[in-house]
């Protein structure tokens, strides 16, 4: 039997300082990213030792909003010699191989772009007025795939995300919050469709899937068994939710612990 585990990555599994909470200790955590020589990204060390017996006995598929050079810098996620077969990033227009993306889905993800969607170019010039009154701070392009804006949350309010909402629905794009990160994101580009790729690719018979955010929604709904962190932009948003989909009791770092030790049972129930 192939269990497929697709998880995002950032305040799913992973967590940065200001993230993770404070309801452990640093002695008790782990640095799986550095960046300029300081630690970024953090796990419980109970939940990077599970994680990393968890990942070899079955087939654990990142599905995360990063490029493929942030997607590197993880480096204390997976043991060298196992490192995942399958790996999606920037939200799933390209799908890592090996290591290298596999052009005939990236082609068809720009096929799609073209034929769908607004160009990031005229999404970016709609945001200057908040900019312009400081409550977005920069904007960034992913690749050409999508945008993003770093937000100053003091300032950006519920009301801004919702006409930003509305205004880039119409254009065929998704809105999502990530802490100080807004994400512009195309319709067609999205990870629950890069999932069953994989998925179809490895034949997999069950599917788990973990995420946070309104971009990983359609990801955990479709999957067998659904994890969602306490402090998810899905809960925030009150959305209803089946019950195949959990919601974790802790938030931060211990939410993506919880997530791994209930993965890990689940396997264990059905390796029995």
């Amino acid at each position: 039997m192939t269990i497929l585990f697709a998880s995002d990555l950032d305040r799913t599994l992973i967590y940065s300082k200001k993230s993770r909470g404070h309801e452990i200790s640093e002695h008790d955590l782990a640095i799986v990213e550095w960046r300029e020589n300081n630690p970024a990204a953090f796990m419980t060390k109970e939940g990077l030792e599970i994680f990393k017996e968890l990942s070899s006995s079955i087939e654990f598929l990142p599905v995360t909003t990063r490029t493929n050079k942030q997607y590197e810098r993880l480096f204390g996620l997976y043991n060298p010699q196992e490192k995942p077969t399958y790996s999606i990033v920037s939200n799933g227009a390209v799908i890592l191989e090996n290591g290298r993306p596999i052009p005939e889905w990236s082609d068809k993800v720009k096929e799609q772009l073209e034929a769908d969607c607004t160009s990031i170019p005229h999404v970016l010039s709609q945001i200057e007025p908040y900019i312009q009154r400081g409550s977005i701070l920069n904007s960034l392009q992913a690749e050409n795939w999508f945008a993003y804006m770093i937000i100053d949350e003091g300032r950006f309010t519920v009301e801004d995300f919702e006409d930003l909402s509305q205004l880039f629905f119409k254009q065929g794009f998704t809105l999502s919050k990530q802490g100080r990160k807004l994400y512009v994101m195309p319709n067609c580009i999205n990870k629950s469709l890069a999932l069953e790729f994989v998925t179809d690719r490895l034949e997999a018979e069950i599917v788990i899937a973990a995420g946070d955010s309104l971009l990983d929604l359609d990801m955990v709904l479709g999957a067998d068994y659904g994890f969602i962190p306490q402090h998810g932009e899905v809960i925030l948003n009150n959305r209803a939710l089946p019950s195949h989909v959990q919601i974790t009791d802790h938030t931060g770092v211990l939410a993506g612990e919880e997530i791994i030790k209930k993965v890990s049972e689940i396997c264990y129930n059905m390796y029995e």
